[in-house]
């Protein structure tokens, strides 16, 4: 019997590595939250997305859930967990009374609300709706928290071209970045869901994007990596580059 490699490469290939990779931009940046744990302050580390990685983490384990989908949510489930780990850490890293922990406050209970109601929602009020009315509804949520996301690497490409600065892109997460983002468009494409296929389009084009301009202004140095969080997502701790994916 032949064996069909496109249903290979497509919904077993292309998924997996970008599971993979995704836990490894994840898991990436615990080092660097180690460090400023020791050192017992946050330094330059910006903590306000970690609450918004949490939420798109969760959302997507959800949509994961109701599609069944192993893929979506073993590239999820370790980040969830990861970004509590960020978000408790750097919130008792934050200074007492500080905006930071005030903003921090506020985006937790109010994505934490967002997600019960979401819950409550799909769980008890649409308990008879049909898988599908579910599955729109879950993914409208988890790419609306993904807009939120967006904002920290729009933000950056803006400013690299401002200042014809590179340095605050790393180069080898951009390249991860666009391999992640590619994977899981391919993925989305051969599942014909545009919850998962939109998103990481986008996000695609921003990596690229981010490797055009390390090209670009390539005569200075890139930072070191700091890398935490896209999917439907990675979470640079120092500058906010964010990975999108679900």
């Amino acid at each position: 019997m032949a064996m069909d490699w496109e249903y290979i490469g497509t919904k077993l290939v292309a998924p997996g590595v970008g599971c993979l990779l995704a836990n490894v931009m994840y898991f990436s940046g615990v080092s660097a939250m180690m460090r400023c744990k020791r050192a017992g302050r946050l330094g330059d580390m910006n903590p306000l997305p970690f609450p918004v990685m949490l939420a798109t983490n969760i959302s997507w384990i959800m949509y994961s859930i109701l599609l069944g989908d192993y893929f979506l949510f073993f590239s999820d489930a370790p980040g969830a967990m990861v970004s509590v780990y960020f978000t408790q850490v750097a919130y008792s890293l934050a200074q007492d009374k500080s905006k930071t922990r005030a903003v921090m406050e506020t985006s937790l209970m109010s994505l934490i609300m967002a997600l019960l109601t979401l819950t409550l929602y799909v769980g008890i009020v649409a308990r008879d709706a049909s898988p599908e009315h579910k599955q729109i509804v879950v993914g409208i949520f988890a790419n609306l928290v993904l807009v939120m996301y967006y904002a920290a690497p729009l933000s950056e490409v803006k400013e690299v071209i401002r200042t014809r600065d590179s340095r605050s892109l790393y180069f080898p997460l951009a390249v991860a970045q666009t391999i992640c983002g590619g994977s899981w468009l391919v993925y989305g494409i051969a599942l014909n869901d545009p919850f998962i296929y939109a998103p990481n389009g986008m996000g695609t084009i921003l990596g690229v994007l981010q490797l055009v301009l390390i090209f670009m202004f390539h005569n200075k140095p890139d930072a070191p990596p700091m890398p935490g969080s896209p999917a439907g997502g990675t979470q640079d701790l120092e500058h906010g580059a964010i990975e999108l994916r679900p």
